[in-house]
């Protein structure tokens, strides 16, 4: 395996080599990045692998993310990125109009519960009458953690109330400053929360999991360029900076998306779907 990447990696900077020998001038890939934390936020988060996609592929890197999760995947399925970091449903959906699925990351997604540290409210099923606050309808941490709750007899509107925001880190400093009394979020975002914010609340974890953020290419780059790229991903799991920033986020490291992972995916893209009047 070691020797195969070993190849693959210099076919890679064979290629490289053979286009500035040429004089031509590399165009550069367009990443976007599905909004779940403030723009500035995720910029500073994937600073090391934009910088490793760059020395490795030879071509700047421009990273664009969007006001909100409906205008990422009207994006994301209008093909105006080169390669995404996208929810898993919305991946799977742009798989179904030609995208490539190229990595996930190890991690999986758990929905969970953010509330005070000083809050009443002890375990999940303590949410009755609560404001939870909610990063996008559209989240996956949204979709699973509403499904749960109703899974546990909750009716929405009754039981319990959901407040839009712009974001993760949003919606979980509108629990600590008393706008909301829950909001919910994922493992991940979490950890990229200022401190500050985040050492004044507590977790309330749910029992639903699924895989995480998938990478997807756009189709146009073709067989020979998206091999390029997913090289150049797996290969940053195994630089210093790569191991800092799986360790930093969570996520873990990288990992193939498997037909297991679609299969569970298919009740949230449905519903995602639906929730957006969209044609599968």
């Amino acid at each position: 395996m070691i020797v195969c990447r070993s190849i693959r990696a210099l076919c890679i900077l064979l290629a490289l080599w053979a286009t500035q020998a040429s004089g031509q001038t590399a165009m550069p890939l367009r990443m976007g990045i599905m909004p779940f934390n403030s723009p500035v936020t995720l910029l500073k988060t994937h600073q090391p692998l934009v910088r490793h996609l760059e020395q490795t592929l030879g071509r700047p890197v421009t990273v664009n993310t969007s006001t909100d999760y409906t205008t990422f995947v009207n994006q994301l399925l209008d093909g105006q990125f080169d390669i995404a970091i996208a929810g898993p449903h919305f991946a799977s959906m742009a798989r179904e109009r030609g995208a490539t699925l190229l990595v996930r990351y190890k991690a999986e997604l758990q929905p969970v519960f953010v509330v005070r540290q000083n809050s009443p409210i002890a375990r999940a099923e303590d949410l009755h009458g609560a404001r939870i606050g909610l990063s996008s309808p559209l989240s996956m941490s949204s979709i699973g953690g509403v499904k749960w709750l109703q899974d546990q007899d909750f009716v929405l509107g009754k039981d319990f109330t959901v407040r839009d925001y712009s974001s993760h880190g949003a919606a979980i400093a509108a629990v600590v400053v008393g706008d909301v009394d829950a909001a919910l979020t994922t493992h991940t975002p979490l950890r990229q929360v200022p401190e500050d914010i985040r050492s004044k609340t507590r977790l309330l974890a749910s029992d639903v999991r699924m895989p995480h953020l998938i990478t997807v290419a756009n189709p146009r780059l073709g067989p020979r360029e998206t091999g390029m790229i997913r090289e150049a991903l797996l290969s940053f799991e195994q630089t210093s900076a790569g191991r800092d920033f799986f360790r930093d986020t969570g996520y873990l490291g990288y990992s193939e998306v498997t037909p297991a992972d679609l299969q569970s995916l298919k009740p949230f893209v449905e519903l995602t779907v639906k929730m957006m009047r969209l044609r599968p």
